[in-house]
């Protein structure tokens, strides 16, 4: 973890200085990997990196419970309320993680860019895991049952959660 927050921490350095020309750039790389202690690292905006980690493996989570539901095509009738509370439950902890998300925001902008920087360039493929993973169950529910709004809870809700978590309002 410490070595994923210092190559985080040294990239995001060197992207910055890199406006400042290559010396400045590996100086104040090999100053940071050099004097870098864990709370160094994390003073440094590896907690920028390791929120938006949390996030998305919030999301995760969130998708491998929705399809541990829906993957056995159960009744709409059954699965609407399941999904219903699950979702609820998630809205909740999406909704704390957005206050640490913003309170980040407030309290250190280099390691908030760090956390939106890492969300850029990592959800894509979250949303993708997660079209993949609930695939079967949205064209079964899409073009055998013909349920849309079964359809819309699992294809465009947990994706609506992920957006509470970041969400800058």
């Amino acid at each position: 973890m410490l070595m994923i927050a210092l190559v985080i921490t040294g990239t995001a350095t060197m992207m910055i200085g890199g406006c400042g020309g290559a010396d400045s750039a590996s100086a104040d790389t090999e100053t940071t990997a050099a004097s870098s202690s864990p709370s160094e690292t994390v003073a440094a905006g590896g907690d920028g990196a390791a929120l938006a980690e949390e996030i998305l493996a919030t999301f995760d989570q969130l998708v491998a419970d929705v399809a541990e539901l829906a993957t056995p095509q159960p009744d709409p009738g059954v699965l609407k309320p399941q999904l219903q509370e699950l979702y609820d439950r998630y809205e909740t902890t999406m909704t704390d993680l957005n206050a640490r998300y913003l309170a980040l925001r407030d309290a250190d902008q280099t390691a908030f860019q760090d956390c939106n920087r890492y969300l850029y360039d990592n959800r894509p493929q979250h949303v993708s895991v997660k079209d993949n993973a609930l695939s079967d169950p949205v064209a079964h529910y899409n073009l055998e049952v013909g349920d849309q709004e079964l359809v819309s809870l699992l294809s465009k809700r947990p994706v609506e959660l992920l957006d509470i978590a970041v969400a800058q309002n």
